[in-house]
């Protein structure tokens, strides 16, 4: 849908003004960032509320918009067990939140480094594994946005994925991690103050609630606790095997973990991060279902962008404001991610390893152009990237959850050497893509799980094994 040309001119405002808040808190931050730690992890000292926010606008991106929503239109509440899945992440990574923060860890590599002990090519594939997701993100979200403003405006999707990476860009270089944690405590704000703003607006639409389950085409998806399941109890264990070790292993998380001002206040901030990032399906129920009452002749991924012909025109420039926040504060968080693994996990690992403050800050800079670059070559030319990225979960949950967590509970035994944490990181992602490759070949796989599952237990194997074998001397 294309909107009038006053309304696009109002789409356009509100997008330039959420630009220029982000840029301006970029600019201002600039001069707070003096060393590579406060570019890479805002110099530890963040709040609990800008760190809670971060981890809310950080891990609720475009997905959610299109995705997210599609499945409320197909599913009823189901989205609320994709939420409690993610959610069920965030809780889980607490119980070892504080010790992540009294360790001052900045990437993944440095936790493998801490609990399997120094080794080069260790931390080359640590660096790897910690980068497939963020990188993944970056080309997704910026074809995301892309797809939702070109329904909107009409202006080509190639414009707007260059267009919408060199402002993440411009948001990232001056400051980093600063910038994008409390460019996105703002975005945060200002998301959930939109949710409920829409979320009103879908009701109106609906006649209520009540009018919503009178006229929904099957109101058993709505009934709760049984609609929770009402896309299928594979497809929900599905999203718990994806959606809660991915939570686990994603580094942006762990770096917003390793930011906070104390360790007591880390473990906080995941635990109230997740009851939002849980509480943000409500909008998508909402949203989703009422779109399907009023029509449910939709294809389930076209229920967003009808939705937004269905508001009145200042009501889709706010709209269009909830897009930029959401998904801007998604792709540079990302983009700074995959930066901080080039610059501190590969150049200063292995490149120049006395490099001081004042280089690694313009190395980091130069890291975000380079991984912008590549990153809208890849959603230009190859548009089926989103489909890779739903596999991207799977081998960062099959080659990270059990080095990380095993590691945390092993860490004062004698069994955990380098060789065992290489062997459960490769041993993951081979198990991972065997299992997934194995109906091609003919194998049928025993128990017909997702092959995330197999993965994760391939790694199991690999560590108990090998750290066995190579097990420390007392």
């Amino acid at each position: 849908m294309s909107v009038s040309t006053s309304g696009t001119i109002l789409v356009l405002v509100s997008t330039a003004i959420v630009m220029c808040i982000g840029f301006g808190i970029a600019l201002y931050f600039q001069r707070k960032t003096v060393t590579a730690e406060d570019w890479a992890i805002g110099g530890r000292r963040l709040p609990s509320y800008v760190i809670v926010f971060t981890q809310f606008a950080t891990l609720v991106g475009g997905g959610v918009l299109v995705g997210h929503v599609s499945i409320g239109y197909s599913f009823g509440l189901a989205p609320l067990a994709y939420g409690i899945c993610g959610a069920a992440g965030c809780f889980i990574m607490a119980i070892i939140a504080a010790w992540l923060r009294e360790n001052e860890f900045t990437t993944i590599p440095d936790i493998l480094e801490k609990v399997y002990g120094k080794n080069r090519f260790l931390m080359l594939v640590g660096a790897v594994m910690a980068m497939v997701v963020p990188f993944g993100w970056i080309a997704s979200q910026a074809t995301a946005f892309a797809k939702l403003y070109q329904s909107i405006t009409g202006i080509d999707m190639n414009i707007l994925i260059v267009a919408v990476t060199i402002i993440c860009v411009i948001f990232t270089i001056p400051s980093g991690f600063n910038a994008v944690a409390w460019t996105d405590f703002v975005f945060g704000v200002i998301m959930l103050c939109l949710c409920a703003l829409t979320g009103f607006l879908a009701l109106d639409m609906g006649g209520g609630w009540g009018n919503i389950l009178a006229n929904h085409p099957d109101p058993s998806v709505l009934s709760f606790p049984s609609g929770l399941l009402a896309a299928g109890i594979p497809t929900t264990a599905l999203w718990f095997i994806a959606a809660t070790p991915g939570m686990m292993t994603n580094q942006m998380t762990f770096q917003r973990v390793c930011a906070a001002n104390s360790a007591k206040n880390a473990r906080r901030t995941l635990i109230v991060g997740g009851i939002l990032i849980a509480s943000i399906e409500l909008w998508v129920v909402v949203i989703g279902n009422a779109c399907r009452a009023v029509n449910p002749e939709l294809a389930p991924e076209m229920a967003t962008g009808w939705f937004l012909t269905q508001i009145p025109t200042w009501a889709v420039a706010l709209f269009s404001g909830f897009i930029a926040t959401t998904i801007i504060s998604t792709t540079d968080s990302a983009l700074q991610s995959v930066s901080v693994n080039l610059t501190q996990d590969i150049y200063k690992q292995f490149i120049n390893p006395g490099a001081d403050d004042r280089k690694l800050l313009s190395v980091s800079r130069i890291c975000t152009v380079a991984v912008a670059v590549l990153a809208v070559a890849m959603a230009i030319a190859f548009p089926q990237v989103l489909n890779l990225i739903v596999a991207s979960y799977a081998y960062s949950a099959s080659g990270l959850l059990v080095p990380i967590y095993c590691g945390y509970a092993f860490r004062n035994k004698n069994i955990l050497t380098p060789a065992s944490g290489i062997a459960g990181m490769v041993g993951g992602v081979a198990g991972c893509a065997f299992a997934q490759f194995a109906p091609r070949m003919g194998i049928t796989m025993p128990g017909g799980f997702p092959y995330a599952i197999y993965g994760i237990l391939a790694s199991l194997v690999c560590l108990v094994v090998v750290g066995a074998v190579s097990k420390k001397s007392k």
